[in-house]
């Protein structure tokens, strides 16, 4: 070996250790780094025409592991999906607050029925009247603040939607810029190390969000996919594109996420309107998704139906019932009724009206049962004929009844032995002719129509089925003009365009059943648009059937007792004639109280809503029931994300394991380098020595 040849194998040896000492310094430097990852240099003898002429630094490696990686980012996805939807959760209990305490949805209703059993007492008295209406109307209270919270948490859970969005663009974006880096540095023989390690960080931003997945492209780039197999990143990145709601109620129908191609020389989006949403299985903007479409409207109709079932059956008892003095007039809701079409009723109720000393004028039963009593225009002139004409009217689906021939008061009674009955409601009851308690929409949709009868609608309503993620399945409109005129052709109507997503059919009361087909648990049927009426009642088809999103959580909303009974408690009533008593009416009368005492223990029967499935329970029942699974939520939700965050955590463990600054090793290595180093300038010393020797002779 010349003597040259010792001088190139001792600077080359300077040199690579040299490298070997900034990448172990460097790791070092970075051990409280998170998110970095180890170099180790990789030294290759240099050879030339066969002979060693010394070292080189073939690569400066960055340490990773890529199988614990990808389960890494996935693991962290989950973790993240059940922490944001626990974050909701805790929100939400404190919400609804301890179920022992009196503030509490059931503490209510066992107030209410408290209440109503101290009036059995002696209900003459004011103050047991205010007591028990005020107890309805702390309930009513509840209700309505615990809806408006639910839709105010899924407006936050929007606008994490948002936030979320933004901080993907961001991260993807980076790590395109990253990639082109990347394969700069490698045409050009650079480490690359540095910016893998910013490139996995800005990734593992992402992951957070979304489950994705990454696959090498060629030149150390690395293409993003979502799980599920949606290109987030390739040659060109995607941005995503989501509106976000200016304001959240029960019907709102919010925007998909989209994933839409960017360009980087001009820094513009082209729309594809591919949705994302559907795709994601984890991550926080799975998390946030599920809060918002599902969880928060579950909880929001089991809550409409609790105040549903509790204004029924108040209503129910209520319109039994005539307070003292009666009233001159009563008026009853929309119930799409027209005068000419069978009254649906079986069984017998009693019309009464009275004079001012609370006796009888004139009173008549009406036999619904009779063939020759038809149609609600039969039952009018009946009643009016033994009444005084006018005592009946029916106008635009709404019932009235007043007091005619010089009577003060009028009244209607169920018969004790055959009472009035049209699809599980009583003739007063049904026609909402004397009600307690009023709510935002309609609480019973049990029309007593069978598939037989003529639906009597015209115009048309616009119907989608969509899923919890924005995906519309079907989507179609109901001419009524155009098919045939019975509620059967209706329902054919309707199963012909859901089917097979779901399967409309109609109960014994007349009640009109969506139940979704396996796989389609979380769909729901909206009203994208509606010109239906029913026999020129303004009673259209979606509002008569419960048909919306708004059912049945909007229950809940508004939930208050009658502005005149609040203003006059006398007017609850709590009477039951006594046709042989003088007066038929007393204030002292206390079985309509009994009536209402009797609720406590009273059951009704509860449809399916959201992950609580249908009962026939008391209210307070189901109240419990309600508070119960909304707890059940929260903790699932705290369990799994602890679950999860326990295997991240092992993960993240193994992965530092792996590619963490070890400071004993570094530090060895450290000293190691340092001596090669010496070493090899001692060799340019030996040679520098040499070749003065020589010259010293020449």
């Amino acid at each position: 070996m010349s003597l040259n040849a010792i001088m190139n194998a001792g600077v080359t040896g300077m040199l690579s250790h040299q490298k070997a000492l900034n990448v172990t310094s460097s790791n070092i430097a970075n051990v409280h780094t998170d998110g970095y990852a180890r170099k180790v240099v990789d030294y290759g003898s240099v050879a030339l025409h066969g002979v060693g002429a010394g070292v080189e630094i073939e690569d400066i490696r960055r340490v990773t592991d890529q199988f614990i990686l990808k389960e890494l980012r996935l693991s962290t996805a989950n973790t993240e999906q059940y922490k944001a939807m626990s974050e909701i959760h805790i929100k939400l209990q404190s919400l609804l607050g301890d179920p022992a305490a009196n503030t509490s949805l059931t503490g209510k209703l066992d107030s209410i029925h408290a209440s109503f059993a101290s009036l059995t007492a002696d209900p003459t008295l004011t103050v047991s009247r205010t007591a028990a209406l005020n107890e309805l109307q702390n309930f009513g209270i509840e209700t309505n603040r615990l809806q408006s919270h639910i839709q105010d948490l899924r407006k936050e859970a929007d606008s994490k939607i948002k936030g979320d969005i933004e901080t993907v663009n961001q991260a993807i974006l980076r790590v395109s810029k990253l990639n082109d880096e990347i394969i700069a540095a490698n045409i050009s023989e650079q480490p690359t190390g540095e910016l893998e390690d910013q490139r996995d960080q800005a990734i593992m931003e992402i992951a957070k969000i979304m489950d994705v997945k990454t696959y090498p492209q060629g030149n150390g780039a690395l293409a993003i996919v979502t799980k599920a197999g949606q290109q987030l990143l390739d040659f060109t990145p995607r941005q995503l594109v989501y509106n976000e709601a200016a304001t959240v109620t029960s019907e709102t129908v919010f925007s998909q996420v989209t994933l839409n191609l960017y360009d980087k020389v001009h820094g513009t989006v082209a729309p594809t309107g591919l949705p994302l949403d559907p795709e994601l299985s984890s991550g926080s903007l799975r998390g946030w998704l599920d809060m918002r479409n599902i969880e928060l409207p579950a909880l929001a109709d089991q809550i409409g139906a609790l105040a549903g079932g509790v204004a029924e059956q108040f209503n129910a008892i209520h319109n039994a019932n005539i307070s003292v003095p009666p009233p001159a007039s009563m008026t009853g809701r929309n119930t799409g009724v027209v005068a000419g079409e069978p009254h649906g009723f079986t069984g017998q109720a009693t019309f009464y009206s009275f004079d001012a000393n609370n006796e009888i004028v004139a009173s008549y039963t009406v036999d619904f049962d009779n063939p020759g009593t038809l149609t609600m225009t039969d039952v009018m002139n009946e009643v009016n004929a033994a009444l005084g004409a006018g005592t009946l009217t029916l106008t635009n689906g709404v019932l009235g009844m007043s007091a005619q021939g010089g009577a003060t008061g009028v009244g209607i009674e169920q018969d004790a032995v055959s009472p009035a009955d049209r699809g599980g409601r009583g003739f007063s009851h049904f026609f909402g002719m004397n009600d307690l308690i009023e709510t935002e929409v309609e609480t019973a949709f049990s029309t007593g129509l069978g598939v037989g009868d003529a639906h009597n609608f015209t115009g048309t309503t616009e119907l989608e089925f969509r899923g919890p993620d924005g995906q519309v399945v079907s989507n179609f409109t109901v001419d009524f003009g155009a098919i045939g005129g019975t509620v059967g052709d209706v329902l054919n109507e309707l199963n012909t365009n859901l089917s097979p997503y779901a399967t409309a059919s109609l109960n014994a009361k007349g009640e009109l059943q969506i139940k979704n087909a396996l796989g389609y648990e979380n769909h729901k049927v909206l009203v994208k648009n509606d010109t239906s009426d029913r026999g020129a009642t303004g009673m259209n088809f979606p509002d008569m059937f419960g048909i919306g999103l708004k059912y049945p959580s909007e229950m809940g909303v508004n939930f208050s007792v009658r502005d005149d009974i609040v203003g006059d408690p006398m007017k609850l009533a709590l009477a039951h004639v006594d046709p042989a008593g003088s007066p038929a009416l007393t204030l002292a009368d206390n079985r309509g109280a009994l009536d209402f005492q009797a609720l406590s223990s009273a059951v009704y029967t509860f449809k399916s809503a959201g992950n609580l499935t249908g009962s026939t329970v008391t209210v307070a029942e189901y109240a419990a029931q309600v508070l119960a699974n909304a707890g059940l939520g929260a903790a699932r939700a705290e369990s799994l994300q602890s679950d999860r965050a326990a295997l991240t955590g092992v993960l993240s463990s193994r992965m530092m394991e792996k590619v963490g600054v070890n400071m004993d090793e570094e530090l060895a290595n450290l000293i190691v380098y340092q001596n090669a180093y010496n070493a090899a300038a001692r060799v340019i010393t030996t040679a520098r020595d040499m070749y003065d020797i020589l010259l010293n002779i020449a």
